[in-house]
């Protein structure tokens, strides 16, 4: 461990200069390398020769980007001149904490210091009903909902960092999962949708907003407001008839930012809506904004949130439309954890780099990398490391970083290399399909979650070799090396392969022989099943092990379900197929039924699905 003497530190930085201690591996110490500290207006300027150093940084964050790279330079016992001018006022990272995936208190703070390490001054955790609202005891009930304590800790301890936590909630739509419990009865318009013009939606929105922002010193608040597709389509309707969409959404905004305004709160909203009211899709390049609407639009942000295009003149035509609209607009990008089980790097580091460079060009000041967890939180958000990183390096320079200063970049603040991260992304990127996964096609998730039987997808993988592939993905991730704290994370990865090499193998196997109607064949694939059943049972091991090093336990629930089916399903189709193989039934309907093509196979994808798209066509719950 090496020893720093910090010479004349600041304030703010006194704090989380001793906490990261541990995590860059320092003492501070008299008899350390000498570090002079100062702040400057633009630049992050670090040197490191003659066993001498000095830091001069613009605000907090980053000069801890800076002494994450300082330390790292000492311990190699090289030389460094650093100097890197932020491309933007505020940066970070979005943390989806609503998709079951609920950071706990201590992975929150992992997720703090990488972005402190990173540079990046502000996080937006996304939070639909995972905080305490003291009102609505079943707020948040059994989903993982951090306390008005914890958040304040993650407060504190994100302030010492150099870090704003922003909390970002709904205030109109995507509210499905809370609207479930009676007490939001009065208040539903439609699933998951506010009713607008309702006096006890207001209260209830006071609430859940002072609650919101309660534990943090920040005075921002972002409000959500997107996808609000349904509204006024429901019991509004049956109150007020058939009255535009825009008017109600107009009137619904009003009334929030008369709240915000009355708690003294900047807000922010996604931008999505005002398109649609413009009558365009989101994102349209040729949208105009009717002068009427521009006039109505109430006093808050707007942020713009595309990570699908990978044009950086359509990010710059669309950031200038938002800016046509006289409020200040913030760009939000993507890094991919939302693919499946692993993160779609090749469409993060495309749509990233096109975004990044139109925010710079027309000259936003706020930035976020988004990191979504739909469907489940399967993909850790660890496994987003590289994604991060990517954003990171546009944070602090002009240009794209090459894969050669990216992958530098990683081992620098991370201590992590970039070409094991890069194996995760070829868990749906297949050789035979499209360079950078441009239509997030998600074979690895596909191929878990398919059934043994019946599988809904097996014509689309005729176009593939995915025997080949996912064996040599095996191997690659067999032979990593990597730091102690990747041990997990990467355990879970390469149980995954075995798991997706044995099963693709079997389900070819059972197609085979009951096609060829061989008896003996089959009844030799019987026993492989249960191992199967032992190797998903190790994969669900090792997931359910990073799962717990960062989140809450509940929402874990939900991947012990799917897990347990495919257990579940490995035994009954056991007893299914010996019937068959010892001639106790002649058929078996689950395997005569043909192969369709599901969806469309492209250059760029044999299929994407969530897990009730993939499992099974029957209906999984409801009436």
């Amino acid at each position: 461990m090496i020893k720093l003497n910090f010479m004349s530190v600041p304030g703010e930085l006194a704090t989380g200069i001793d906490l990261l201690q541990t995590e860059l591996g320092y003492q501070i110490a008299a008899d350390g390398v000498p570090i002079t500290v100062q702040t400057q207006a633009a630049d992050l300027t670090v040197t490191y020769q003659e066993n001498q150093a000095t830091i001069s940084y613009p605000y907090p964050a980053a000069f801890f980007r800076g002494l994450t790279a300082l330390v790292a330079a000492i311990k190699a016992d090289q030389p460094l001149q650093l100097n890197e001018t932020p491309q933007f006022t505020t940066s970070g990272l979005m943390i989806d904490m609503s998709r079951n995936a609920a950071l706990n208190l201590n992975g929150l703070k992992q997720m703090i210091r990488l972005s402190a390490k990173l540079g990046l001054n502000a996080a937006l955790l996304y939070m639909e009903d995972v905080y305490q609202v003291e009102a609505y005891p079943y707020w948040g009930y059994q989903r993982g909902r951090l306390t008005e304590s914890e958040l304040q800790a993650a407060d504190d301890y994100a302030h010492s960092l150099g870090v704003e936590l922003i909390p970002c909630i709904q205030t109109l739509a995507h509210l499905i999962n809370p609207m479930k419990w009676h007490f939001m009865d009065q208040i539903r318009d439609t699933d998951g949708i506010l009713l607008v013009d309702e006096p006890r939606t207001y209260d209830f929105l006071r609430q859940i907003i002072a609650a919101a922002t309660r534990p943090f010193r920040s005075q921002k608040i972002h409000i959500g407001m997107d996808e609000a597709h349904d509204l006024g389509r429901g019991i509004y309707l049956n109150q007020h008839g058939w009255v535009d969409r825009t008017k109600i959404m107009l009137d619904h905004v009003r009334q929030v930012i008369a709240i915000t305004k009355s708690l003294d709160l900047d807000a922010i909203m996604w931008s999505d809506m005002w398109f649609n009211a413009a009558g365009f899709g989101y994102g349209d390049p040729q949208t105009v904004f009717p002068e009427a609407l521009k006039e109505q639009i109430p006093d808050v942000d707007l942020m713009y949130w595309d990570y699908y295009n990978n044009s950086q003149e359509n990010y710059e035509q669309v950031l200038r439309l938002h800016q046509d609209l006289g409020t200040p607009v913030s760009f939000a990008t993507g890094v991919w954890t939302w693919n499946g089980l692993a993160p779609n790097y090749g469409k993060t580091m495309r749509t990233m780099a096109a975004g990044m460079a139109g925010a710079k060009k027309v000259g936003v000041k706020t930035v976020y990398a988004t990191m979504w967890g739909d469907d489940g939180g399967e993909t850790p958000f660890t496994a987003g490391a590289l994604g991060i990183q990517a954003f990171a390096e546009q944070v602090y320079h002009q240009a794209t970083p090459t894969s050669e200063a990216l992958a530098t970049a990683l081992t620098t603040y991370q201590n992590k290399q970039a070409a094991n991260y890069w194996l995760l992304d070829e868990f749906d990127q297949l050789p035979e399909l499209t360079a950078g996964n441009p239509d997030a096609t998600n074979p690895s998730k596909i191929l878990l979650y398919e059934d043994l039987l019946h599988p809904l997808f097996q014509a689309n993988f005729a176009q593939v070799d995915l025997t080949h592939h996912y064996q040599q993905l095996q191997a690659k991730l067999d032979q990593v090396q990597v730091q102690p704290d990747e041990t997990e994370l990467f355990r879970f990865y390469q149980e995954l392969a075995r798991t997706l090499v044995l099963k693709n193998r079997l389900l070819t196997l059972i197609q085979q022989h009951y096609r060829s109607q061989d008896r003996s064949a089959m009844a030799q694939v019987v026993p492989e099943l249960t191992k199967l059943a032992q190797q998903l049972t190790a994969l669900q091991t090792a997931h359910r092990q990073v799962w717990l090093s960062l989140y809450s336990p509940f929402g874990w629930e939900v991947m012990d379900i799917r897990y347990g089916g495919l257990i579940a399903r490995c035994h009954s189709s056991q007893v299914r197929l010996m019937d068959w193989a010892d001639g106790t039934v002649n058929t078996l309907p689950e395997l005569t039924e043909p192969n369709l093509v599901n969806g469309t196979v492209t250059a760029n994808s044999i299929g994407r699905g969530l897990y009730s798209e993939i499992v099974t066509t029957s209906k999984i719950s409801g009436v």
